[in-house]
């Protein structure tokens, strides 16, 4: 049994996310069972750039951990996905916490990412109705004329979160080496650009969030 509850930490987040000023909503879908994952779905402000998004995002995490080590001896592991790699290589422990997460710009992101997942039956819409349930904003935001706007760059944001190892506890070496693999293909094959390779934990935010603010300008020439 893990030494917390759901409600301790439910608790904590909500009092963390009345503080920021980008996340649009945050919220869970599952049981939210500490003793496996906490299954996430966090979106953006339209009128918010991504790399603040972002940054809130890691902040938020970081900020949980910190608690969980002080009061528990406990790490959070953050991952979108091969749960199984993600607890090896952060050398996860049975007090640890996990959370699988999906981070995304507008609705459409989200039709996307789900699309492989759903038969032709499923609602999406519905879904989400259901089963989403926020600890900050609505579920109905999500359907706002605003989240609804598509941008060009979706796939790379998707792209970009499915690579996020930031809060993963992974070896700092592999770390660094796993998220400069990711900038390479972004920048280079995506994008067009030079890659900046990090050299430490600081750098990779520092280059994550500077990629983020690319993105965006990128997508705002697009609408023109």
């Amino acid at each position: 049994m893990k030494p917390y509850t759901w409600e301790e930490i439910k608790d904590f987040l909500i009092k963390e996310l009345k503080k920021t000023k980008h996340i649009m909503t945050f919220g869970t879908i599952g049981s939210c069972n500490v003793e496996h994952d906490i299954d996430t779905i966090i979106t953006k402000k339209p009128s918010s750039s991504s790399s603040e998004f972002y940054k809130e995002i890691h902040n938020l995490f970081d900020n949980i951990n910190n608690y969980l080590m002080r009061k528990y001896g406990a790490k959070v592991i953050r991952f979108a996905q091969h749960e199984p790699e993600a607890l090896r290589l952060s050398n996860a422990k049975n007090k640890d916490l996990a959370f699988q997460v999906m981070i995304y710009t507008n609705y459409s992101q989200i039709e996307r990412d789900w699309a492989w997942a759903l038969f032709e039956e499923d609602n999406l819409q519905e879904i989400l109705k259901k089963n989403y349930k926020c600890l900050i904003g609505n579920v109905n935001d999500l359907f706002s004329n605003e989240f609804q706007k598509r941008n060009y760059y979706e796939p790379v944001f998707t792209y970009l979160y499915f690579g996020d190892r930031i809060n993963s506890h992974y070896p700092i070496k592999l770390f660094v080496q796993l998220m400069n693999q990711l900038f390479d293909y972004l920048f280079r094959k995506r994008l067009g650009l030079k890659p900046p390779v990090a050299k430490n934990e600081k750098e990779v935010r520092e280059i994550f969030y500077n990629l983020c603010d690319i993105l965006d300008k990128l997508n705002k020439e697009k609408e023109v």
